[in-house]
């Protein structure tokens, strides 16, 4: 290995155990310099670790000529370094007037369902297990942080990406239904350079003599993201220096935080509640007296269990969901709510009945 950032990374993945050896890899390949980057980092690796490398771009048909060209250009690259390519073409603007989203949101949801496609479906054809590897920097992860932070998000929205997680989890924010194929068949994102910053990997890429293209589009503030990324990140570094680094440790509290809760959850939901068939679907039974001795905030972290258990997800669930389950606690017999997805609540003598039908 070279020295310097790319012995740090593969010891941190070595320690991680992030890509065993015979898995399958598909990496995202945008042709942008965090991609490029992490191209070049996986050929390095495979020179100390037996894995397959498999690349995939996916071209939202969005900027024209331009999108064009970056696929050319990422199709050139995985042949210079010897790494089956793969390319997937969508229309991002019909699907986002389809489904009443931001072009942002739509772009995110057809990349996830296009690389969980070509993932279950190399996985099924080889029996090897599969990964999905996404260039994902600190700086992302700081603008993530911001935007969950800033549309109130719990919990799992600010406690950011993780460097490893299942596929499912990845696509609550998505707003793509989760497929209960890829939660069964353990497909899994990796993130190997959440530890670098934006700064780093570009001058790596300069040392290296590495080419990458430049996407248009992120220099436009209209978008959400991009306006956190230019304009609001480093105006927290004037006021603080360390802002992105405490805005990580703050998302690594959350997210310890949320594991504590989700496994306190399980084990309430063990003791106090049972699974079982219902009328029309399969149901969850909870102890409403047991549920009133909890405190609400740790009530809407089982409703939120207990959901993740009938769905595999709890995407398009919020807030006003979790707090409309709880009011029939004070409604009594008798009392259903009808949720997002095919899920309802309903009170029956002493027990909360959550059914997925």
């Amino acid at each position: 290995m070279r020295k310097g950032i790319d012995t740090e990374l593969f010891l941190q993945v070595k320690k991680q155990q992030w890509i065993g050896e015979e898995e399958q890899i598909l990496l995202a390949l945008s042709g942008g310099a965090d991609s490029m980057y992490l191209l070049y980092f996986l050929k390095e690796i495979q020179k100390h670790l037996s894995f397959s490398l498999r690349a995939m771009h996916v071209q939202h048909g969005i900027r024209g000529d331009e999108a064009v060209e970056d696929a050319a250009f990422s199709r050139q690259q995985a042949e210079l370094y010897q790494v089956p390519f793969l390319e997937y073409t969508c229309s991002v603007p019909d699907y986002a007037e389809e489904n009443k989203l931001g072009l942002e949101e739509a772009a995110r949801a057809l990349r996830y369902k296009a690389l969980k496609e070509e993932a279950l479906r190399w996985q099924a054809e080889s029996g090897r297990k599969t990964k999905i590897a996404l260039a994902h920097h600190m700086d992302d992860q700081a603008e993530t942080i911001l935007f969950h932070l800033i549309r109130g998000a719990g919990f799992s929205g600010i406690s950011g990406m993780k460097a490893e997680e299942l596929l499912s989890e990845a696509e609550k924010e998505a707003h793509y239904a989760v497929n209960q194929e890829a939660h069964q068949e353990g497909i899994t994102l990796l993130r190997p350079l959440l530890s670098l910053r934006k700064e780093e990997i570009l001058k790596r890429l300069e040392e290296l003599g590495i080419p990458y293209r430049e996407d248009s589009t992120n220099r436009d503030k209209s978008y959400a993201r991009n306006y956190l990324r230019l304009e609001i990140l480093p105006a927290l570094e004037k006021i603080n220096a360390g802002a992105v680094k405490h805005l990580l440790e703050a998302a690594e509290l959350f997210s310890e935080t949320e594991d504590y809760f989700q496994e306190k959850a399980t084990e309430w939901i063990d003791r106090y509640g049972e699974r079982k068939e219902g009328s029309t679907g399969k149901c969850i039974s909870l102890s409403i007296p047991q549920l009133k001795k909890e405190n609400a905030l740790f009530r809407r972290e089982i409703y939120k269990e207990a959901i993740l258990m009938l769905r595999g997800s709890t995407t398009e669930f919020g807030k006003l969901h979790y707090h409309g389950i709880d009011r029939l606690l004070k409604r009594g017999n008798g009392g259903r709510l009808s949720l997002p997805k095919g899920v309802k609540a309903e009170v029956e003598q002493k027990r909360l009945l959550l059914e997925k039908f």
